[in-house]
């Protein structure tokens, strides 16, 4: 019981971190949300959770930094991101980046698709992917930044959490 108790936590800081993160100001596409989907299930068996959680504070955080036409691509990718992440079996370090290579590929093909569709038609599709390389290397990087962070802070919680319980 203890252990939910302690999840739920970490589930309500995590959202509550991820939210003001989004809020800050950030550069564009340099976002938590992404590596947040990759390393829930690393964090969380439910399902609901890891699929969900990224979403609802897109949902949340969205109206206030401005709503945009590629909305309903750019939550499906983020819960492609969970639903790959938690493919692995073997939840490690290496696993987790490259579901969060793996995410970030197809971020940048579905999302500068419907980019394309929604409006820069007048543009060839190859154009609209190259002007997309800038921000979507940094969704790369901010994806491995974060998800690193959220992994090594988990591992340090783990110790912490397993030192306290064996007293």
């Amino acid at each position: 019981m203890t252990y939910i108790i302690e999840t739920l936590k970490s589930c309500w800081l995590l959202l509550l971190c991820l939210i003001v993160a989004r809020l800050i100001g950030f550069p564009a596409n340099f976002t938590p949300i992404l590596a947040c989907a990759v390393f829930l299930p690393f964090m969380t068996d439910n399902k609901y959770i890891q699929m969900f959680l990224p979403v609802s504070i897109l949902i949340v955080t969205d109206p206030f930094l401005g709503l945009y036409s590629a909305m309903p691509v750019v939550y499906l990718c983020i819960v492609f991101a969970s639903v790959i992440s938690s493919l692995f079996k073997n939840y490690n370090y290496k696993n987790m980046i490259l579901s969060g290579l793996i995410s970030v590929g197809i971020w940048h093909i579905l999302v500068n698709f419907a980019v394309w569709i929604s409006g820069i038609q007048a543009l060839p599709l190859s154009a609209v992917y190259l002007a997309a390389i800038p921000f979507d290397f940094r969704l790369l990087a901010s994806t491995i930044i974060f998800s690193s962070l959220f992994f090594g802070f988990r591992s340090v919680f783990l110790g912490w959490y397993s030192r306290l319980d064996s007293n």
